[in-house]
């Protein structure tokens, strides 16, 4: 491909150097890759009704395609008088080069054609309290070992939603909510959690591990949502006496000045935290499992499906890593 370089001269002030700006004009391009694979096809098959049938043309059309290359090279490819067709010299040295240009034409093509479906190099995930913080932590390693940036947003579900249908958002990771998904989602799932019940050790009168639900409706219960779904909002919230506290640090602490019980996930509690407690229930005598899931709009991202599937087995290895090291 042929280059013409421009040099313009401009005298910014006297006494100082002449800038020099450079400019790449590239010349005109005498061919389209139509005319290219028409040529090849003759090349190869020595007949223009034969190159038609290959490349699925009529034969008008390949005469025509062939006839304007030469006609803008300013040369014949072709020998018309024999029969089969025989290349001219200039047509011989240029079929290898034409042969090249297609080849990486077609790599280009693939190229295209794979971006919209190529991964994004920057992922943005959305999660809420109840997603393990070990789990959110191997996230981060785990992208980082893919070569990607990867933005975490601490929200409830129904903002993630909006902001994954924004396309501001990647993936949503939140608990399953029993319900028909938004026909605008997919759904992948990753795993469970185990939520149990939790107060100070004096907190209820009776002072015993397990409490009765007129106990737990009687007392002030504290919840880490603004909003949640209806579905999981019947199973978690007992009390008619509710607070909301979205710090999940500062409910803990609120639970441990008596302020409160709640019910979170077991994974928050680990370590033993302070004076507060685990206790069972008539209700829930083994704790409540919550189904983990990811959430994506399919549209954005061609790939997410299968990246979603790794993070499922990495939640599954997270989870086990969890359980021994804390002796479960």
């Amino acid at each position: 491909m042929v280059r013409r370089i421009v040099f313009f001269f401009k005298s910014v002030n006297v006494g100082k150097p002449i800038i020099i700006l450079m400019v790449v004009v590239m010349s005109q391009i005498h061919f389209t890759v139509a005319q290219i694979e028409a040529f090849v096809a003759v090349c190869e098959t020595n007949n223009v009704l034969l190159a038609a049938k290959k490349l699925h043309k009529n034969r008008t059309t390949i005469s025509e395609l062939i006839s304007t290359l030469e006609i803008n090279l300013g040369y014949e490819l072709f020998v018309r008088s024999k029969k089969p067709l025989v290349l001219t010299d200039e047509g011989k040295q240029l079929y290898t080069q034409a042969c090249l240009f297609l080849q990486q034409a077609h790599i280009f093509d693939q190229f295209a054609m794979q971006l919209p479906k190529q991964m994004k190099q920057t992922l943005t995930i959305c999660y809420d309290c109840f997603i393990p913080s070990a789990f959110i932590k191997q996230l981060i390693a785990f992208f980082a070992q893919q070569n990607m940036e990867l933005n975490l947003l601490n929200i409830d579900r129904q903002q993630a939603e909006l902001q994954l249908l924004a396309e501001k958002a990647d993936i949503g990771i939140y608990p399953a909510v029993n319900r028909m998904i938004n026909a605008e989602f997919q759904w992948y799932a990753l795993g469970a959690i185990e939520l149990g019940i939790y107060a100070h050790q004096d907190f209820f009168a009776k002072k015993i591990a397990r409490v009765s639900l007129l106990e737990l409706a009687s007392s002030k219960q504290l919840i880490p949502f603004a909003g949640l779904p209806q579905q999981l909002s019947q199973m978690i919230k007992v009390s008619d006496k509710l607070q909301i506290i979205t710090n999940i640090e500062l409910l803990k602490d609120l639970i441990n000045e008596k302020q409160g019980w709640s019910m979170l996930p077991t994974h928050l509690f680990t370590n033993a935290y302070k004076k507060v407690c685990r206790f069972d229930s008539e209700q829930w005598d083994k704790g409540a499992i919550l189904n983990i899931v990811a959430i994506w709009k399919p549209t954005t991202n061609g790939q997410l499906a299968a990246l979603i599937q790794q993070l499922a087995q990495l939640y599954t290895q997270t989870r086990q890593t969890t359980r021994s090291n804390s002796g479960e």
